[in-house]
């Protein structure tokens, strides 16, 4: 029985990191928080949790005795690239960051990160915009896992 219930963080990081080489920097939200404005590593990709969705029905919550229910967990990989240019015009973002969001597509969608309870993780329907700010694009992408919760434990 594993208690942490946030226990795909290290797991997607993992993933990542084995798939996505060409990567400065792979990390959680922590790492996302220290990194200096005027120093951002690029390309990185950070993984942050977004919260759950819950369906209400009586065997998603876990039936008449209420022991098991599934939970869906939202993670955004948040993707960041460099774009400014000599001129300032940062015109290639969308060239550079591409080629970046189809990897972490391809090594998430599909991918079931505790093989024995999780099922595949994949996109969820709701998606962030892109922010663009001082030469750096910031590209989330929004995935889905859904994990069983019982009451003593998770999984």
């Amino acid at each position: 029985m594993v208690t942490d219930y946030l226990f795909c963080e290290p797991l997607i990081i993992e993933r990542l990191k084995e798939k996505l080489t060409d990567f400065t920097e792979i990390t959680g939200a922590a790492g996302l928080a220290q990194v200096q404005d005027e120093n951002i590593p690029a390309p990185a990709a950070y993984v942050i949790y977004q919260g759950d969705v819950l369906n209400a029905s009586p065997g998603a919550t876990g039936g008449v005795q209420a022991r098991q229910q599934f939970v869906t967990q939202l993670w955004a990989v948040v993707i960041v690239v460099y774009f400014a240019d000599g001129r300032g015009l940062g015109e290639q973002v969308n060239s550079i960051a591409g080629p970046y969001l189809s990897q972490v597509i391809d090594a998430l969608s599909g991918w079931k990160p505790d093989t024995n309870n999780c099922l595949p993780i994949k996109r969820h329907p709701q998606q962030l915009p892109a922010q663009y700010e001082d030469g750096y694009g910031f590209f989330p992408l929004v995935f889905q896992v859904q994990i069983p919760a019982s009451m003593g434990g998770y999984r």
